[in-house]
């Protein structure tokens, strides 16, 4: 959470907490029986995350082997322009 409210603000944690909806909790029926299950459960996500699943953003490596490489990596990023609507600010009078 930010102070503001504002997901562009941590935009890494917001991605991973979106990450973790769509692929944790879409593939499986979410019924722990204690928060300690939750716990060991989600971090066998994030093993899997960093370890096994690979990432567009560091050239289709996983993080760890990301993490491990020498040398530049080739970053692919996708950017995301704000438009502005095309009927202008419909707040001015």
């Amino acid at each position: 959470m930010t102070q503001t409210g504002d997901p562009l603000e941590n935009a890494v944690a917001e991605r991973i907490h979106r990450t973790i909806k769509e692929e944790f909790t879409t593939d499986r029926q979410i019924n722990f029986c204690n928060i300690d299950e939750a716990k060991k459960e989600i971090k066998k996500f994030i093993e899997f995350y960093n370890k096994q699943r690979p990432h567009r953003s560091v050239a289709w490596l996983t993080p760890h082997q990301a993490h491990q490489c020498t040398g530049a990596l080739t970053r692919v990023w996708k950017t995301y322009r704000r438009r502005k609507p095309a009927w202008g600010d419909l707040t001015e009078a």
